[in-house]
């Protein structure tokens, strides 16, 4: 099943489920708090018939005539109203208010208890004589006559907790009211549900093409990148992940083709040469095997190079670590670089500027490639008169490192993120005897990461390139 249908019934189980609960509990609690209401109200009455009901039997001294008492209450209201209004009741013939009207204002049912719990009196005429259950007559208002109770007096929902036609009407109509709203509840729900569930699963499905075309090497065109929520964050990580996919394939385009450049020129010196004495053109003595001999030489310096680096790249470089004086390490190159920077009129400074630096953790000849590496580049781009630093330092983090920077042409932003790829050179048109191959700064990047260290390219206060290197300490 498709995720957006199983997201839209999902939606709507969990919905359903609070609507029908919501429904029961509004239901449940309606009717019990209307039955409250009920039962306030007619406790509320039988308060008002107990007051008239104990004077009734203050009067009387017994419940004898109770029932007729009760079935006169109308007509005595219609002759007490009539008479306050009208004077006398014998000189006013066609009363205005007869007795049936005041029968429907009181409509209750009032059921009278004697003290033994004998029901002595029922507007309805039902349970006169019977004995009413005393958990039942707890629920009524006794009458009192001075201090002393003389029964008990029920009004409506005191006698019978059935509720009347018109509350079960009333009531009805509030559970078919709820019903309605909980049923619109549910559509609308459901409904804004699939329009939520397609929301998150069309970018989903966009991005399911998009997947299925990067694997198949066709051309991606980048998602969407509208808001600000985590289906926004998947498609902006996509267009990232096929950039740097597509920068990848390319680097990996480039680094064939330069690898063939570069193992094309000695392999064709090589065969010239050879093909060239075998013709007769070139004589067969020691000075052309000679030459034979050097484009071998280069040629096997390039393949140990690039076999050294795919070492490092794959994580097979075995590193002999030991407490490595960064300092010491310095001085020895300097001192080997000193006659290269005498013979340009470099200036090279060595400033160590920190007083004591504890040794770094690492091994002690691939380190010393790495400061070889970045001192030979800094000779080679630094003009005549310029000026070379290598500065030993301390790191962030407690590491130890150390800097090299030179006052050459220095390296434009845009070119700093892909100076440690292999192959790479910053002028395309220099050849390998002017600009390098491109690989020295790839390893040396590689065997910083090697030792959790990193290196950092950025611009020197000499006015050129400054490479900074951390490697923890011992």
């Amino acid at each position: 099943m498709r995720l957006k249908w199983r997201l839209s019934l999902s939606f709507l189980a969990v919905v359903t489920i609070g609507a029908l609960l919501t429904f029961f509990l509004v239901q449940r609690s309606s009717e019990a708090l209307y039955r409250s209401f009920v039962f306030s109200g007619d406790s509320a009455k039988a308060k008002v018939y107990a007051t008239v009901l104990g004077d009734y039997y203050a009067s009387e001294g017994s419940w004898d005539s109770a029932q007729q008492f009760l079935d006169d209450l109308p007509l005595l209201f219609s002759d007490m109203i009539v008479t306050k209004l009208h004077g006398n009741k014998e000189s006013y013939t066609l009363p205005s208010y007869p007795a049936s009207t005041f029968r429907d204002l009181l409509s209750d049912r009032i059921v009278i208890v004697d003290e033994r719990g004998v029901i002595v009196a029922d507007t309805a005429g039902a349970l006169v004589g019977t004995v009413h259950p005393w958990k039942h007559i707890a629920h009524g208002i006794p009458v009192l006559v001075g201090a002393q109770s003389r029964g008990t007096v029920l009004v409506g929902s005191m006698i019978d907790s059935t509720l009347t036609g018109t509350s079960e009407r009333y009531l009805g109509n509030i559970t078919r009211s709820v019903a309605l709203s909980t049923g619109i509840s549910v559509f609308v729900a459901l409904l804004l549900g699939i329009l939520f569930a397609l929301r998150i699963t069309k970018p989903l499905a966009t991005l399911a093409r998009a997947t299925k075309s990067v694997v198949s090497g066709n051309a991606v065109i980048p998602l969407p990148e509208r808001g600000s929520d985590e289906i926004t964050d998947l498609s902006r990580s996509f267009n990232e992940m096929t950039s740097e996919l597509r920068r990848l394939d390319d680097a990996r385009k480039r680094v064939i083709a330069d690898a063939a450049h570069e193992l094309r020129t000695p392999v064709t010196l090589i065969q010239g040469t050879i093909e060239g004495m075998q013709d007769g053109i070139y004589p067969l003595d020691g000075a052309t095997l000679e030459s034979v001999h050097e484009e071998t030489l280069r040629l096997a310096r390039l393949i140990d190079t690039l076999r050294e680096l795919e070492i490092i790249e794959s994580g097979e470089l075995r590193l002999e670590r030991d407490g490595v004086d960064v300092h010491e390490m310095a001085v020895k190159a300097a001192a080997l670089f000193a006659p290269t920077a005498a013979k340009k009129s470099i200036h090279l400074a060595l400033v160590h500027e920190t007083a004591s630096l504890p040794p770094a953790s690492g091994d002690r000849l691939r380190l010393g490639e790495v400061m070889y590496n970045l001192l030979s580049n800094a000779m080679k781009y630094t003009p005549e008169g310029g000026t070379v630093r290598v500065s030993v330092l301390s790191g962030p983090g407690g590491s130890v490192g150390f800097s090299v920077a030179d006052s050459g042409p220095g390296i434009e932003v845009s070119e700093r993120a892909h100076i440690f790829e292999r192959f790479y050179r910053i002028d395309k048109s220099r050849s390998t005897a002017s600009g390098g191959r491109g690989l020295g700064l790839a390893i040396a990047s590689e065997i910083v990461k090697a030792h959790g260290g990193s290196i950092e390219v950025g611009s020197s206060d000499l006015g050129g390139a400054l490479f900074t290197v951390a490697i923890p300490r011992a």
